[in-house]
């Protein structure tokens, strides 16, 4: 497994917002973003990057603290250390205080045709 180096999402908000900026877990420790652009509200577009520089065993997208989040969908790009950029989507997802959503996707395999 390689280091992850950093990872960007982006992130489009449906019915109910966040007026507060997520944070997320690498391997059990809550951290913030290092840049935020956007806005999590009701409707709005976030981009949020993290430098976690550490080996993505476990990463996730933490809850909001009181209330729901509504989320259309998610792009997240990963950038691992030695290798090309790869971007994953995911699709639409609720949290609330007690969830958090899995961003850790390794690399998907590559196809060739035979």
């Amino acid at each position: 497994m390689a280091r992850l180096e950093t990872f960007s999402l982006v992130i489009r908000t449906g019915g109910r917002g966040l007026d507060e900026t997520p944070a997320y877990t690498i391997n059990g420790f809550t951290l913030p973003f290092d840049q935020v652009d956007g806005s999590a509200r009701a409707g709005g577009v976030l981009e949020a990057t993290g430098h976690p520089q550490s080996f993505p065993h476990g990463l996730t997208l933490v809850g909001p603290s009181e209330g729901a989040w509504d989320i259309e969908g998610i792009e997240a790009t990963y950038e691992l250390d030695g290798e090309a950029p790869y971007t994953v989507r995911l699709g639409a997802v609720t949290l609330d205080g007690q969830t958090e959503l899995r961003l850790w996707y390794p690399r998907p395999a590559e196809v060739i045709d035979v």
